[in-house]
């Protein structure tokens, strides 16, 4: 299965396309430009694929979609850009939020890779010690003729079970990570982050929080291009890519085709939150909707990023706690046999 394009390329893919149109190139020529430049890569063959669909079909954001390596979310965005005659601005916004992505997926790596380094050093250590350390430890039990019920006989198989203990936590924490990061980058990753919001409340904060932002930004652009706002609603939900937020915006637009207005139709999805509701009833009221959406969408992206950037706070003391049991495991598999001899030699 074809690999969706990185973050950081995606965000320079979007901010060549968003230089192009603002300079009023056509846009089958930066196509061309942009195929040949890619020639020779790993993508270059979907890029070739993607010129040649916009030239039979004469539409981006079907050609986006068959190249078949970006985000959903800028498939939607695309989508609604060409319908608002907004292309142009949708690509430089996009641009921006797949550098901020790509930040962020590189300050998440800084957080755990090395803490997980030194967890992976660590289960070598343990291992050395359950599987040559220890054993030179019961031999000299053996030699020193004690019983099997002695106390030092104990210690040791309490040394041994506590080694073993931690080998096994870190081989399961080892596991964990290891598929959750092939998950990601498989067509499960949806699933995934589903079951880690489930399971994670900071995680469903963030994911919550981008999809309103998302959602807000879509329906600020559409109704500010003069789009009905019934049209807007009706395409909003394309661009959350959550399941449970996605349901949420279609319940506001089926509240609005059953008569309410647009505020009503948003307090019953319960996308946004009580003060940013009567921010929407007042942006209604005077006319300025367009502009509330945009300024709740950069509010609820700015609070997204600092959800994340708090979850990546807790990874590291997180490890560290982790590291804390696995050092203490150690200590004890290694200083109880050893306290044991000694006590037995005096």
């Amino acid at each position: 299965m074809q690999k969706t394009l990185p973050p950081d390329e995606t965000a320079l893919f979007c901010e060549q396309i968003a230089m192009v149109l603002k300079a009023g190139i056509p846009l089958g020529d930066g196509m061309e430009t942009l195929a040949r430049s890619y020639a020779g890569s790993r993508y270059g063959s979907r890029f070739e694929e993607m010129r040649v669909a916009l030239e039979r079909r004469g539409a981006f954001s079907q050609a986006l979609e068959e190249a078949g390596i970006f985000p959903e979310y800028l498939l939607a965005m695309a989508r609604i850009g060409e319908r608002s005659g907004k292309l142009d601005e949708v690509m430089a916004s996009l641009a921006n939020y797949y550098q901020w992505e790509a930040q962020i997926k590189s300050s998440v790596k800084s957080a755990i890779l090395y803490p997980s380094v030194l967890v992976m050093m660590l289960a070598v250590v343990i291992a050395i010690l359950v599987i040559s350390v220890l054993p030179v430890f019961q031999r000299v039990f053996d030699s020193l003729g004690l019983a099997a019920t002695s106390s030092a006989t104990a210690a040791m198989r309490i040394g041994v079970g506590v080694g073993k203990g931690m080998l096994i936590l870190v081989g399961v924490f080892a596991v964990l990570l290891l598929v959750v990061g092939i998950l990601l980058r498989t067509s499960r990753r949806k699933s995934v982050l589903a079951l880690l919001s489930g399971v994670i409340p900071a995680v469903r904060r963030v994911n919550a929080r981008l999809s309103t932002a998302r959602y807000a930004s879509a329906l600020s652009m559409m109704l500010s291009a003069g789009y009905p706002v019934e049209d807007a609603m009706r395409l909003a939900p394309s661009v959350v890519t959550d399941e449970k937020h996605r349901r949420q915006a279609e319940l506001a637009q089926q509240e609005l085709l059953k008569g309410g207005s647009f505020a009503q139709a948003v307090e019953k999805s319960g996308l946004f939150e009580p003060m940013h509701e009567k921010m929407i009833r007042f942006g209604t009221a005077a006319g300025k909707l367009d502009a509330v959406m945009e300024k709740l969408s950069g509010i609820y992206m700015n609070e997204a990023d600092d959800a994340i950037h708090n979850v990546i706070a807790m990874i590291e003391p997180t490890l560290v706690a982790i590291l804390s049991i696995v050092i203490g495991g150690i200590l004890l598999s290694v200083m109880l046999p050893l306290l044991s001899v000694l006590s037995a030699v005096g």
